[in-house]
């Protein structure tokens, strides 16, 4: 009898070892660190070459700084910064918790944030620089300082126009009344609505500085090619 019951834990041991590798190559990564600087990944400190996964949270200290490369798109948090990344199936897909977050997509890497609902997305086919900053419990600025994308909620979509830098507020709907029937009646399709106001025209030369600085980062010659 111990014989049999030998026998079966070393069939179970042997194959735990043989599928074990097989469910690891199953999650596909999503691209590699290139920069890191008072980062975590999860609970571990993150260190350039790391790979990451769906799923894995990115975290930068207060004098923190990490970028990931997916292909030709990449993904730059700033300090105090927090983001949560997802399957994209092709370029970056994240979801940014807090703090602020830079991009720069390529030709056929989109990249995609969701932050406090609100889903920031480069264009297909359309390279794109720009940046997405949490600065209240229901507001964004939204920076674009090279090339279009678009930024949507609640099933409506509006274009963030190249070299533009706009402020977006999700504020309560507000009540339609009806004179429908014998009694007036409030209506709310929505419970928020995103509210856009534009900070600034011409953004590329107000914030040159900050551009050029982030243009070297993401295309710096000593960056690693394309997975």
């Amino acid at each position: 009898m111990r014989a049999v019951i030998r026998a079966c834990l070393i069939s179970t041991l042997i194959g735990t070892l043989i599928n074990a590798p097989l469910q690891a190559s199953s999650t596909k990564p999503l691209g590699t660190i290139t920069q890191a600087q008072a980062t975590w990944i999860d609970r571990s400190v993150a260190a350039v070459g790391t790979t990451v996964y769906p799923g894995d949270t990115l975290k930068t200290d207060d004098n923190g700084s990490i970028r990931m490369r997916a292909g030709l798109a990449q993904l730059y948090m700033m300090s105090a910064s927090e983001a949560r990344l997802e399957d994209a199936g092709k370029g970056i897909r994240a979801s940014l918790l807090k703090g602020t977050a830079g991009f720069s997509s390529g030709p056929s890497d989109t990249v995609e944030f969701n932050a406090l609902g609100v889903v920031i997305r480069s264009l297909d086919g359309q390279p794109a620089h720009g940046r997405v900053s949490i600065v209240g419990a229901n507001q964004l600025v939204v920076t674009s300082f090279r090339g279009p994308f678009e930024v949507s909620y609640d099933g409506d979509t509006h274009a963030i126009a190249d070299g533009s830098s706009y402020r977006l507020t999700l504020a309560d709907a507000v009540d339609k009344p009806s004179e429908e029937g014998n009694g007036t009646q409030a209506v709310r399709s929505r419970k928020k609505v995103l509210m856009i106001i534009l900070i600034s025209a011409g953004v590329v030369a107000a914030g040159f500085i900050s551009w050029a600085v982030y243009d070297q980062l993401t295309e710096s010659p000593s960056a690693p090619t394309k997975q």
